[in-house]
């Protein structure tokens, strides 16, 4: 027996053939048809991952999609992250996912150099990344450790 296909429609006209049981093509064209040119239109990440996943839920409801699509699309953009976004942007991945990356190393930079004697810099340092997920703390340490070395 074939894999059932469903016809489906993105916002942008185009249709395609999608099999649920290979959602990679419907991934790719969300973000080629839709996460890039609205990326290059607005410059804002935050906003086009809302478009996206509205997108993606839209397709879910009206075409009875199974909603783990949203972890699988996720999933492919963080793969498309460090290839062709990344040069998309111009910036690393990191600074694409956490906007204000940028602050948190002015601030560590401060923090070091401010001449603290070690505990005062631990306390500090750690008030400083606290509201950091683990996620966004490995991707920290990873930026940080590029930045260090491969200059």
């Amino acid at each position: 027996m074939a894999p059932e296909s469903k016809k489906v429609k993105l916002i942008t006209g185009m249709e395609l053939e999608f099999q649920q049981q290979d959602p990679h093509t419907l991934f790719e064209l969300i973000i080629s048809e839709i996460l890039i040119p609205k990326y290059k239109e607005n410059a804002d990440w935050n906003l086009t991952l809302n478009i996206i996943l509205e997108e993606i839920n839209r397709l879910i409801s009206e075409y009875n999609l199974n909603p783990k699509l949203k972890l699988g699309l996720l999933n492919q953009i963080e793969e498309h992250l460090d290839k062709d976004i990344e040069e998309l942007t111009g910036v690393a991945k990191i600074e694409i996912l956490f906007i204000n990356m940028e602050d948190y190393v002015a601030d560590i930079k401060k923090l070091v150099t401010a001449g603290l004697d070690k505990q005062s810099l631990r306390d500090q340092m750690a008030r400083l990344i606290q509201p950091l997920t683990l996620f966004e703390l490995g991707e920290l340490f990873i930026f940080l450790g590029k930045r260090a070395f491969l200059k």
